[in-house]
């Protein structure tokens, strides 16, 4: 283990001329602790199940090994081919992000304090709300805006050009839209 910038290292394999003792490295290392008669039957079962003979000296730096073989290549006056280019970065997708988002979409509830709803159970909920009154849509046969899911509202508003939409929730994405549409900023 070691520490490189902000973060800690720890390398699981070494070769066999980089292994060290490490009461010679670490002279105060914390005692023995005393494990349970399970702790240590269980552990015994994990490692006989896991255990192979291992010799450090059957593996090799074949890094090191290129490396080598590229300096001897260019001392010979051979010519020596570059390596192929990393490969270019996708569209890595934030997961915190997208999940984030789905849990926004899935509650987005008027007030805060108000539990999670679907779109259906929020329809029923809003319906209730004003006495079951039946929904009207607008004379050009579109849905409204409540009624629209959130990253439809996103998608409208980015068309409208709403400054903060990112950090709005559904019901203040519609009536964002709304003030847009009735000419107010």
């Amino acid at each position: 283990m070691k520490a490189e910038d902000d973060l800690l290292t720890l390398h699981t394999l070494h070769w066999a001329d980089e292994i060290r003792d490490p009461h010679q490295e670490i002279p105060d290392l914390p005692g023995k602790t005393q494990a349970t008669a399970a702790e240590v039957k269980m552990a015994t079962q994990l490692i006989d199940a896991l255990s192979t003979d291992w010799d450090p000296e059957a593996f090799h730096d074949t890094f090191q090994e290129k490396v080598k073989a590229l300096i001897k290549a260019k001392a010979a006056g051979e010519t020596v081919e570059k390596a192929e280019a990393a490969p270019k970065a996708t569209g890595v997708v934030d997961l915190m992000e997208a999940l984030r988002a789905s849990v926004e979409r899935a509650r987005s509830p008027k007030d805060p304090g108000e539990k999670a709803a679907t779109g259906a159970a929020r329809a029923t909920r809003d319906e209730k709300k004003t006495g079951a009154k039946k929904r009207a849509t607008s004379s050009n046969g579109r849905r409204p805006l409540k009624e629209l899911t959130k990253a439809e509202l996103y998608k409208k508003a980015t068309a409208a050009g709403i400054e903060g939409r990112s950090s709005m929730t559904h019901d203040q994405l519609a009536d964002a839209l709304a003030h847009t549409r009735r000419g107010r900023p």
